[in-house]
């Protein structure tokens, strides 16, 4: 499903050219639905996310895919401006589950030493997606016309959809003791009747006390519930199920979000994502128009096989952020005592904060001047070795760090990625037209560094800050989850 949404979000900039002489449309009012693409990614999280933590899953996800499927053989049908607007505007707001819901499922499945390595499987299906794809839908394009391509895409949807709604099992995982459900340990209803302390009802005054309680709480449960935890399977109609719901109101899960902006951890992700992002839809942007100009007069085809420097770069760089992140860690631990924290993750990121700016400078130059294609080939792939591994583990950073916020967290994530790419289809013209094409990757590249060197003082100060901070982390996860 990954490999299929962004695929959608992405391949439109390589039938620029067909779409503009069919549609009669200029380069501008194309970005412009490109941009409004983006302000459907940014804000389709926000509606999503809180039915994923209520109800579950799995009907996020064939909601998204249904939506999907529609809107993309409505794509391969288009005629007007007006429909290249809508198209892309449903489009990110359905692909926005991607963006969030995926990392919610990574938390739900997978292990503190396994986290990474599935990040790593779904940044590789990022990168598949944002540029393998392209370059088939490129070569199809070329040989039958844009509109195939998305007929294509829009039957691999209908696919999906057909496997999501038969297949895909629900990964919310609602705890069972003594015959009552329940999504955290606050919540676990005891045989005597009482219910486990919690910090606002004589509770703990600090944070060392608070997790004193949770320990004597789980104790408490299992003394009580020896041989009564349900651990029947279940049915296949119960894992078919649409709805899973908890009993956490859903306005304040849309708010919540707004709660994780207080923890330096979850916004120095967002920055880091939001950056790399926002440098990737420059270079799929700049890509269809600087290569299918002099002196390269690339076709379609051409264009799309641009992407072929990246793809490998970014495999790459999911094996260093997922494979070679796990391993360090666990070597990390054993050096401090066998005791890991999530900064522990941040000392291997140096190599690709260097390799992202590097890439960015080497492809703008290259091919501002007009050199071989390889060379800007060579630099997209630096530059996607850099952001496939610091992406990776970013998101396993904040996964690791503020596991019960999870969801609000990758919702600002989200939020604040597509808000800052939303700026660059409509700026990229006028931007190139003033600075030119080497100046324009040059800057990007003394920013991408900029940004990428802050995992610095995070290295030192982290894990003073999340010390500190734990107090107001307790609290947000009590009200999120309060009925």
């Amino acid at each position: 499903m990954t490999i299929a949404a962004f695929t959608l979000v992405t391949i439109q900039t390589v039938f620029w050219q067909q779409i503009s002489v069919d549609l009669d449309l200029t380069i501008p009012q194309l970005s412009n639905g490109n941009s409004v693409q983006l302000a459907g990614l940014a804000t389709g999280c926000i509606f999503f996310v809180p039915f994923a933590v209520k109800y579950g899953r799995r009907p996020v996800y064939v909601a998204s895919i249904v939506v999907l499927a529609a809107v993309t053989w409505w794509t391969a049908r288009m005629e007007t401006y007006t429909e290249v607007i809508l198209t892309n505007l449903f489009t990110g707001l359905a692909g926005a589950v991607n963006e969030t819901t995926v990392q919610m499922t990574i938390s739900d499945l997978f292990f503190v030493h396994q986290r990474a390595r599935a990040n790593a499987c779904y940044f590789v299906a990022v990168m598949i997606g944002s540029f393998l794809t392209p370059m088939a839908a490129g070569a199809q394009a070329a040989a039958q016309g844009w509109q195939w391509s998305y007929t294509a895409l829009a039957t691999a949807f209908t696919i999906l959809t057909i496997v999501y709604i038969f297949a895909f099992e629900e990964t919310k995982y609602i705890r069972t003791v003594t015959g009552r459900s329940s999504s955290s340990i606050r919540e676990i209803s005891l045989d005597d009747g009482t219910k486990p302390p919690t910090a606002s009802e004589d509770g703990p005054s600090s944070v060392q006390d608070k997790k004193d309680a949770i320990d004597a709480d789980l104790n408490h449960v299992a003394s009580h519930t020896m041989g009564e935890v349900n651990t029947v399977p279940h049915s296949y109609a119960k894992c078919m199920r649409l709805l899973t719901p908890t009993p956490e109101p859903l306005w304040r899960l849309t708010v919540a979000p707004l709660s994780a902006i207080a923890f330096p951890h979850i916004l120095f992700t967002a920055l880091q994502f939001a950056s790399g992002i926002c440098w990737l839809v420059l270079m799929l942007t700049s890509t269809s128009v600087i290569f299918s100009a002099p002196p390269y007069l690339f076709t379609t085809q051409g264009v799309g096989n641009m992407s072929l420097g990246p793809l490998v770069g970014n495999i790459f760089g999911a094996l260093y952020g997922g494979p070679v992140s796990d391993w360090s860690i666990k070597r990390f631990a054993r050096r401090n005592g066998g005791v890991f924290e999530p900064e522990m993750r941040l000392w291997i990121l140096m190599p690709p904060t260097l390799f992202m700016a590097g890439g960015l400078c080497m492809f703008g130059v290259t091919a501002g001047q007009g050199m071989h294609w390889i060379y800007p080939s060579i630099g997209g792939a630096f530059f996607a070795f850099g952001l496939g591994s610091y992406g990776d583990i970013a998101f396993t950073l904040v996964i690791d760090t503020y596991r019960d916020l999870v969801a609000e967290a990758f919702v600002l994530v989200a939020f604040f990625r597509n808000a800052f790419s939303i700026v660059i289809p409509v700026a990229l013209t006028p931007w190139m037209a003033t600075m030119g094409v080497q100046y324009m990757y040059v800057t990007a590249g003394c920013i991408s560094l900029v940004i990428g060197l802050l995992h610095l003082p995070l290295i030192i100060w982290g894990k003073r800050i999340r010390t500190a901070l734990a107090p107001r982390y307790y609290n947000v996860v009590e009200k999120i989850n309060a009925r």
